[in-house]
């Protein structure tokens, strides 16, 4: 059986992200053994002055940490270690201001981390270390980036699968755009990202 790890931050009240959320689980929970990353109950480390230099230190300078720099990255190497151990990665999310919510945002510098989830070659190329896993990411938002002119204005989907590709994981994005746009037909556009994310994982072999 495979191991998911579900990262969502869905703080609305009657979220939509939190619906199609409850469409992944319900469809592939007999099927995989989740972990599930509640992003506004349990937020991710920012990168400040103590975790960034004893990460910096480690990571990039080979050198062995003090009992207080273990303790002020230990919240991050908890997040790789879940995402290391999964097989599948599902992130899920409403797109803030054309990108992504800091939340999300933090997760993904909290887990890109040198020696871990990427390496660097000798001759500066970067190579992920997270070949096999597969990510799906769910994104809603209020108005119509499936389109242009607003289309080129999703900076959230575009960094996020920039993000998983650097550490080497495939990316699927399913978003439900326009709920604000559309108001009058938002259930309707929710309910039809709910069937399309049924299909892709009934369908798809990596899921």
């Amino acid at each position: 059986m495979t191991n998911t790890l579900l990262v969502h931050y869905t703080p609305r009240t009657d979220s939509n992200t939190a619906k199609l959320v409850e469409t992944f689980t319900t469809t592939v929970q007999a099927n995989t053994d989740m972990t599930v990353l509640n992003l506004v109950d349990n937020p991710p480390p920012l990168l400040l002055d103590e975790n960034l230099n004893a990460l910096l230190k480690r990571n990039f300078m080979g050198m062995t940490l003090n009992d207080t720099e273990n303790k002020a990255v230990n919240s991050a190497d908890v997040l790789v270690q879940q995402l290391l151990k999964a097989d599948r990665v599902v992130i899920a999310f409403p797109m803030y201001n054309f990108s992504l919510p800091a939340t999300i945002k933090a997760w993904i510098d909290a887990v890109i981390q040198l020696g871990k989830t990427f390496s660097m070659n000798e001759d500066g190329s970067y190579a992920g270390l997270c070949q096999g896993k597969q990510a799906l990411i769910l994104m809603t938002s209020g108005g119509d980036f499936s389109q242009e002119s607003m289309k080129s204005m999703n900076f959230a989907t575009p960094l996020l699968q920039t993000c998983m590709g650097f550490m080497g994981i495939e990316s699927h994005c399913i978003s439900a755009y326009g709920l604000n746009q559309y108001i009058d037909r938002a259930d309707e556009i929710v309910l039809e990202t709910q069937q399309e994310i049924e299909t892709y994982l009934k369908e798809g072999a990596a899921w």
